[in-house]
């Protein structure tokens, strides 16, 4: 038998077969002392002793140097029994998951799907979809209407339909607010504009400058434009309290520091000799480095507006250029 073994390239199965043989026909036998009867050595037998074991087919003996040969039925049966075994743990398993998992769908997943289901940002690329969503805004108000525009004014068309909606808006006793850069007073078109408004029940104010358009449906619902440098391009509709409350929060701070609309106040130093809140905002323009053209975007008026400002802010600190224009209102506590 250990010629039979050892000598073509055994593999564990051929050992291990070998080494059960020599149990059944010797019984009980310590490992190393059976391994040496088929003259194996130790290392040899490792591998056919781990298939026996593996199999089922030895077991420890009465004394714990020993095993004994198992019967192939007797394993045979063990292995079904702890392959059963096996696989209850696994449908327990199984069952324990679909139970966590039902609960992750069912109660967990849905709580979260509400709180992100209050919160939404859908950018606007197309000019009837953003009439649709003002037309879904004017219908979801249910308190207030806020909005803000730094200028310049739309067409006259435009501005008609808009005077329609807040008048409409104003009869369902909504509160609506507007802030207006103060540009939007400087010509009778837009003078007559805010004068509808506020007899229409707008509450409108002006402010020396406004940062961008805000459009505001209570505090759920806001629409800004992407770049508030391009009125034409993109608009960004945002949904839900958590995201609307840092706008509602920046509005109420321009409302704070804007002043009531007068429809007898102009916009000029025709009225006096001091500069107004529109001179001075241009200054601090000025005076942080920003070009004609950024600064007429800032204020919403033409760059033919912003030379008529900066002209008679020149003249008022008699200056006679820009620069020293600057050094003057500084030293003047004007900026």
């Amino acid at each position: 038998m250990a010629n039979s073994v050892r000598g073509g390239g055994s593999n564990a199965a051929d050992i291990g077969l070998a080494l059960y043989q020599t149990l059944r026909t010797n019984g009980s036998s310590v490992p190393a002392k059976a391994a040496a009867a088929l003259g194996l050595t130790e290392a040899e037998a490792e591998a056919g002793w781990r298939e026996l074991e593996e199999l089922g087919l030895i077991r420890p003996g009465d004394t714990a140097d020993v095993v004994d040969p198992v019967e192939p039925d007797t394993a045979l049966i063990e292995l079904l029994a702890r392959q059963r075994a096996s696989l209850r743990r696994q449908r327990d398993e199984l069952t324990s998951m679909v139970t966590a998992a039902e609960s992750l769908m069912e109660r967990y997943r849905p709580a979260v799907m509400r709180e992100n289901a209050e919160i939404e940002v859908e950018l606007v690329t197309k000019d009837h979809r953003r009439r649709q969503f003002l037309r879904d805004f004017d219908a979801t108000i249910t308190e207030s209407a806020s909005w803000m525009h730094p200028g310049p004014l739309p067409s006259s068309e435009v501005l008609a339909g808009s005077l329609t909606a807040d008048n409409a808006l104003i009869a369902r006793g909504i509160k609506v607010r507007a802030i207006y850069g103060q540009s939007i007073n400087s010509a009778p078109r837009q003078r007559k504009y805010l004068s509808d408004l506020t007899a229409a029940g707008v509450d409108v104010r002006l402010a020396p400058q406004v940062p961008f358009d805000l459009l505001m449906a209570d505090t759920h619902s806001a629409l800004v434009l992407a770049n508030p440098d391009d009125p034409s391009g993109p608009a960004v509709v945002v949904r839900g309290p958590a995201l609307v409350r840092s706008y509602v929060a920046m509005y109420e701070d321009c409302w704070l520091r804007s002043v009531p609309y007068s429809a007898n106040v102009g916009n000029g130093l025709d009225t006096g000799n001091e500069l107004t809140e529109q001179h001075r905002t241009t200054m601090r323009l000025l005076a942080n480095g920003l070009t004609d053209e950024r600064i007429a975007r800032k204020l919403g008026v033409s760059l033919r507006t912003v030379s008529r400002l900066v002209s008679e802010i020149m003249r008022y600190l008699e200056a006679d250029s820009r620069f020293q224009a600057g050094v003057l209102a500084a030293a003047h506590g004007l900026i």
